[in-house]
């Protein structure tokens, strides 16, 4: 397998731009930090464990996770918690798209995901 299916977030108002995966990695060119396709290995990602296609379904249940998480988190810290990533809002600046990435970017992309747990 040369290409590795994965869904990314791409702006709404910027075609030519995505989500970073972390701040580390953005491209501080942007005022958002949004990733270009040359660096999308940077991108924030969502990856199917059996390297499927993503569907719509992974989509929303990613987006059920993060609105489980701030849940709790509200939960237990009151409205002021530290969330480091509101997805809700996330998904009203960026949509889901499907790409296809080399298997090198790919590695390193599961690198980032892995340091971020």
């Amino acid at each position: 397998m040369n290409k590795i299916p994965v869904m990314v977030l791409r702006n709404k108002t910027n075609a030519d731009r995505y989500l970073a995966a972390n701040i580390d990695v953005g491209d501080w060119d942007d005022e958002n930090l949004d990733v270009t396709m040359n660096d999308i290995q940077n991108a924030y990602m969502i990856v199917r464990k059996d390297l499927a296609v993503p569907t719509v379904s992974d989509f929303e249940e990613h987006k059920d996770y993060h609105a489980k998480w701030k849940q709790i988190l509200t939960k237990k810290y009151g409205n002021d918690a530290f969330i480091s990533m509101d997805f809700e809002g996330v998904c009203e600046a960026y949509e889901p798209i499907n790409i296809e990435i080399t298997k090198e970017q790919y590695e390193y992309a599961k690198e980032l995901m892995e340091e971020s747990e």
